[in-house]
This record gives C-alpha cells, structure tokens and sequence, in this order.
C-alpha cells in the first residue's frame, strides 16, 4: 500500500492518463505490422500528435517487402471460422491452393511424440496448442500437410519465435481464436476440415515522421541531438498484431515532445518515430541514408542533410521498474568514449531523486554488465546509427522479459500503466537535463575518431540459366531476396530482409 501512494505521489494523474491514452488508442487501430492498414493509421495519428504541439512535422516514405494476410478460413461439420496465417517459413508464406485443401484433421494437444502414436499424419492437418514450443516441427517431420494452432489464453514471445524458421519449409501454419478452436476440440476425432488461405509478399510503404524542435540558446545551434522511437508492432501473427505493449515507447516519445515543447531545450531537438523497426531495423537504415550518412547512400541523394551529433533512443516497455543507459556496443575499446555520458546521465537521475531508478549500463557495477540487464538482449535502432559511425544511446527498460511482445495477445489490459507513467517522468526528467547540459557533448569529437561507417549496400541480381547455356544472364523481374541483415530474431525484430528485384532483376 506505501509503494502504491508513493508512486502516485510521484506520477501526476494527468501523466497517467496521458500515457494510457496513447497506447490504449494504438493498440485499438488494428494491426500495426508493417504494410498492414493499423500500421497506417499509426504514422497518421503520431503526426497528428506531433502538429498539435503546433510542429512542423516531416513525413518520409520507404518501401518494405512484407507478408501480408489476404484472409482464410476453416471449416468442419457445418461450421466455420476465421484463420490467420503466422509469420513465413523464410520465403515460404501459408498460401494454400486457390481451392483450398480437404483433409482428415487430428487434434494432438502440445504435439509431444507421444500425442502422434497410433495416429495417421502424413497429409493431414494437426491442430496444436499454441503452447507447444517448437513442436509444430514434430508434425511437419511426420508429413502434416498444415498446422493449425489454437489461440491460448497466455503465451510468452518465446512461444512465438517457436512458430516459424528460416527455412523455407513447406507447412502452412495458421492461429486459430480460442473460442473457434474449442468448438473444433469438441467436434473433431478424426473428422475432414476444408482450409482456405492466401498470403502474399508485398511491397508496402513505411513510415519515419520526425519534428525539430529548436533550441532555445543560438550558440548552441549546431548541436543537434536525435531522440528516436518506433511505433510499429511485431506479431508472429501479422493480421492480429494490437501492439499496446509495443506502443510504450512512442508514448513516452510523445510526452518527452509535449515537455520539451512547453520547456525548449538550450540545444535543437530532433524527435522521430521510426517505422518497420520489426523488419530487420530499415526505417533507421532508410533515416540514416536520406538524412544522416556522411557518405553517399541513395545514388540520387545527397548524404548528410542533417548534422547530427547525437542519437538517443527510448526502447520501453511496461513491467520493469527500472531504465538503463546503453551506448549500443560491447566493445571495451569503444566504451571509454562514453564513460562521460553514463556519469553524466547518472548525476541528472540523482539530481532528480531517482538515482535507484537509472542504471549505468555503460559502466556497470561490479559483477553486472549488459546482459544482466537485459534478459534475451535487445536489437535497438540505436545500433545501427552506431554502426553508421554516430554516436548513440538508448534508454531502455530491464529486468522485463517482454513476454508479450510478437503475440497477437499483446492488448492494453495486460500493460501496466503505472509502472510506464513512472518510466516515462523518469525518462522526461532525464532528457531535460541532458538537453540543458553545456557539457553533454564535449567529448564527442573525440568520441567521433573513434566511430567509422560500417554500413554498406548490398546490390543484388536475379538471373536465370538460358537453355543451352552456363551464364544465367536471363534478368528475373519481381523476383523475392531474401538478406540475412541480423545476426539473431531479438523480441519481435526479424533477422531477415526481403526486397523485390525491378524490371532488370536487381534489388
């Protein structure tokens, strides 16, 4: 009861309400996955946001090859349901014939050995619990023509990520809602379903809108600090992907802009939400080529429009009660550069009252380093502006697994507002102060020696063999690339790129 009064002691009602109102609206616009309609209806509402604080706000548009969902359903015994498709096999969507499939199903629990002996699988449908780990691949061995998952009441992110591979394996996949899939369970021994399903891949738009705020002191003009955010919402289910988990961090984006708007910094303020962070990072790859990049990136652009000195970006989530400083890197050799920003951001948390609150991750306490923060890691856009050779922080929540992260289970009810509030006026308060500090930049030029641009195009052609021939020299229009961009799928993220190949086959 102390702890409940002390927090809203220290969070205003009005904040409360503020953040609970940005993620409860973004999860309610449907799915926000790349290339889907919420997805849309996000950018629009943050710009919205954005130009009522009376901002000039900047809209800039990317294409990203994503798959999306044209629909699908099940029946059996007269009765009918909708199926969502899950996230591809690599370039393997859960498209089914234009006619469909009829097949004898079974029903075969968590997918266990055991749950197939006696049973006949080779060309059926298997209908799974969705708590069943990996063992969809169980059913896929023994020769299940599709799978289909029945929606759980909980699940983790480690569930999803369980559900789908990088291999281009042949076995359409599809989640099922708990209502639908207990009708099924009742009726179903051994009897024939019909399944119809169609996904495509498609080359959608995304999204980067950002605003500048200016700075209140002219001699500090040319310091310009980046804050940056995404707004999208990964799920292993692309047409069911509520996002309010996911929306914490465009939230607290947007009370940070609604604060520094009030209150200009001394220095300018770029503010950007960032679209398809969940595709493999590429609206922070599309920002830094258009607008950053001090070597040329897009052949008809000029590189660096923005001079940018510093990139800070917020990775939030709800169930953790502590933020940390990151520099993005794990590299000893870079780490001394930024052992000023860890100092420096832990005296504005002290200076606060919060100092229990922040944690250094840039120099952490003994025995503690980054993955003692940080459970499964983290793949945030602040990486790759590090990676383009600029410094860059991210403030993110640990000590929070983000189960609910990449499920179509990711709903406002299960957020928690309080503990967001409190990291979103801890955050606020932190970002003043380093926005004021004379001093928050003097070591980047040293900083800057030690940074190089480590990103690079790749330019592929797709070409077929000719008869009668060895030199593939055949250009393949719309072809599907596929790039490994990511080392590992970190909490939604995706390691693969897609792209289609224009009319002289390259991408």
């Amino acid at each position: 009861m102390n702890a409940l009064v002390a927090l809203l002691i220290l969070v205003p009602a009005t904040l409360m309400a503020d953040v609970r109102e940005t993620f409860e609206q973004l999860a309610s616009l449907g799915s926000r996955v790349t290339g889907y309609a919420g997805n849309e209806r996000a950018a629009d509402y943050i710009e919205q946001r954005f130009q009522a604080l009376g901002l000039v706000t900047h809209r800039d548009t990317l294409s990203v090859v994503v798959p999306l969902d044209r629909g699908g359903r099940i029946e059996w015994e007269g009765e009918s349901a909708a199926l969502q498709a899950l996230w591809p096999n690599s370039a393997r969507t859960s498209t089914l014939p234009p006619e469909g499939v009829r097949v004898p199903a079974i029903w075969a629990g968590r997918g266990d050995w055991a749950d197939f002996n006696g049973r006949e699988v080779a060309g059926r449908v298997v209908v799974l619990d969705f708590d069943s780990s990996s063992n969809w691949l169980k059913a896929a061995a023994l020769g299940a023509r599709a799978v289909v998952f029945a929606a759980p009441d909980a699940a983790t992110t480690m569930q999803a990520v369980a559900k789908f591979a990088d291999t281009p394996l042949d076995v359409p996949r599809f989640w099922l809602e708990r209502g639908a899939a207990e009708k099924l369970r009742r009726r179903l021994q051994e009897g024939e379903v019909a399944l119809l399903s169609r996904m495509d891949w498609a080359e959608r738009p995304a999204w980067n809108i950002w605003t500048r705020i200016p700075g209140r002191d002219p001699a500090l003009a040319d310091q310009v600090v980046l804050l940056h955010s995404y707004y999208d919402a990964p799920s292993v289910v692309p047409a069911l992907a509520p996002g309010a988990e996911a929306a914490a961090t465009i939230a607290v984006l947007l009370e940070t802009a609604t604060r520094l708007r009030a209150r200009p910094p001394v220095r300018p303020v770029i503010q950007a939400a960032l679209g398809a962070p969940f595709q493999a990072r590429q609206g922070m790859v599309d920002f830094l080529g258009r607008h950053a990049r001090r070597q040329p990136y897009y052949a008809h652009k000029l590189a660096a429009e923005l001079d940018i000195d510093l990139f800070v970006g917020l990775d939030l989530s709800s169930h953790g009660e502590q933020v940390v400083l990151w520099n993005n890197t794990s590299s000893y050799k870079l780490k001394r550069h930024f052992v000023p920003f860890g100092r420096r951001f832990s005296a504005y948390a002290e200076a606060l009252g919060r100092a229990e609150a922040l944690a250094n991750g840039i120099s952490p306490i003994r025995g503690m380093d980054w993955a003692s923060y940080m459970p499964g890691g983290l793949n945030p856009d602040g990486g790759l502006a590090l990676d383009a050779g600029y410094p860059s922080l991210t403030l993110a929540t640990v000590n929070d697994a983000r189960y609910a992260l990449d499920l179509p289970l990711d709903r406002a009810e299960h957020v928690d507002g309080n503990k967001l509030a409190e990291q979103s006026e801890l955050v606020t308060g932190l970002l003043a102060r380093a926005l004021d500090d004379p001093v928050l930049l003097a070591g980047v030029p040293e900083l800057n020696k030690a940074l190089k641009d480590r990103l690079r195009d790749v330019e592929v052609k797709a070409r077929t063999f000719p008869r009668r021939s060895q030199v593939p020299d055949r250009p393949v229009a719309g072809a599907l690339v596929e790039i490994e961009s990511e080392q590992r799928a970190v909490k939604g993220v995706r390691r693969m790129r897609y792209y289609r190949t224009d009319e002289r086959g390259e991408a």
